[in-house]
């Protein structure tokens, strides 16, 4: 898997993702439009999903747009470097799936008259209400909150409830760092472990931001709280030594764990993940190794690449609700087993045929629908679930 990553980062960097790539191709007349696309690791399958729906569907049916995307954003000051580089290759907006300081990036691009938008991803009320009333933030879609919450409150009920096995090991991600998804994912989670086997012997919120690893009992069953993010090579190389020394029966992430395939492989341990429809995941599935999959998928994007387009062709002021910053929400898809995995994966993963295709997306757009409004946007970003995508495409 490592030499599989290695060859992928090598691929990237001869396209030249590592710092603002971009694509020309006829644009029909139309005016051009660039684009910022700010990720937290290329390499990451969320991140390439999102990436293949936009050069490889976007971009054909949008020719007139450009995107700039940067390489891997993992602290404030790599984001705001981002920022920097985007404005000065002249974007017009930046579609962000990370933030470490929303306030400061905004602030940012709006003294530059850049528009910002966190297009996929959660973020507090505070940070939300800082920004909420300045005309170049467009807003936030994403789960939400109570939804993250939910998620991983979900996955512990049903790994708890219909899995074998009584050693559990959890992994948040970057809840302790200020990724408010992973945070809030592994407070419901940790919070069902507390309901169904007692105190565990701090607080859950308190746990869930642990910076260090923490192991505990409680009632019959043993389970290890481990931070950070597994793609990163010192938290890789704990977490690996952490499954081969212990034997655990069942892993719960709040992330992509696809840089330790091999390991959970070897161990034998039962996945679950909040995380994306991917071919990584739909192979996980395939050799038993993964069970539970809440995820996003690549066209997910849609609408917030219509807020965008929105923006950036003059019609912005439009696509706000009530004079403010939109906070649309969208959750998750999820599989159980192979059967249902494979049942939504392609539609999670089509390029001809997605959840949000060229008509949906121009009926929210007003440069080609007259009739477009916020309120048609709003409801078409929410319209986020399996079922509603299938009656879109006429299934």
């Amino acid at each position: 898997m490592k030499k599989i990553v290695s060859i992928l980062l090598a691929i990237l960097m001869v396209l030249g993702v590592g710092g603002c790539s971009s694509m020309q191709e006829e644009t029909g007349g139309r005016s051009e439009h660039r684009i910022g696309v700010a990720v937290y690791d290329v390499t990451d399958d969320e991140v390439t999903a999102f990436r293949e729906y936009l050069t490889d569907y976007i971009k054909k049916c949008f020719p007139e747009v450009d995107f700039c995307y940067s390489y891997a954003i993992r602290s404030a000051e790599d984001e705001m470097k981002f920022l920097e580089d985007a404005c000065a290759e002249g974007v017009e907006g930046i579609m962000s799936f990370i933030t470490y300081d929303l306030a400061a990036e905004v602030d940012y691009c709006a003294s530059k008259g850049i528009y910002y938008m966190l297009a996929s991803g959660t973020v507090t009320d505070e940070a939300y209400e800082a920004v909420a009333d300045e005309p170049y933030f467009l807003g936030v879609v994403g789960p939400g909150l109570e939804i993250e919450r939910q998620a991983g409150a979900d996955m512990a009920e049903y790994f708890i409830n219909e899995m074998e096995g009584d050693s559990y090991i959890l992994f948040t991600g970057g809840a302790a760092i200020g990724n408010e998804m992973h945070r809030m994912r592994s407070v419901g989670a940790l919070e069902v472990f507390e309901k169904y086997f007692g105190d565990l012997g701090q607080s859950v919120e308190k746990l869930a931001v642990t910076e260090d690893a923490v192991k505990l009992t409680a009632g019959n069953i043993g389970l290890t709280v481990f931070p950070g993010y597994t793609t990163r090579e010192d938290v890789e190389k704990r977490a690996v030594e952490e499954l081969e020394s212990t034997e655990y029966d069942l892993v719960l992430s709040m992330f992509s764990m696809y840089s330790m395939v091999d390991v959970l492989k070897k161990e034998g341990v039962k996945q679950g993940v909040i995380d994306c429809y991917s071919m990584t995941n739909k192979a996980l599935f395939a050799n038993g190794t993964l069970c539970y999959v809440a995820g996003k998928f690549g066209s997910t994007i849609g609408p917030s690449f219509a807020a965008m387009y929105n923006a950036v062709t003059g019609y912005g002021d439009e696509f706000r609700e009530n004079g403010r910053a939109f906070q649309m929400t969208q959750g998750y898809w999820l599989s159980k087993n192979k059967k249902e995995y494979n049942d939504q994966y392609a539609l999670a993963t089509g390029i001809y045929v997605n959840a949000y295709d060229y008509e949906d997306l121009c009926s929210v757009m007003k440069v080609y629908d007259g009739k477009a409004s916020f309120e048609k946007l709003k409801a078409l970003a929410e319209a986020y679930t399996w079922k509603e995508a299938k009656v879109r495409r006429g299934e």
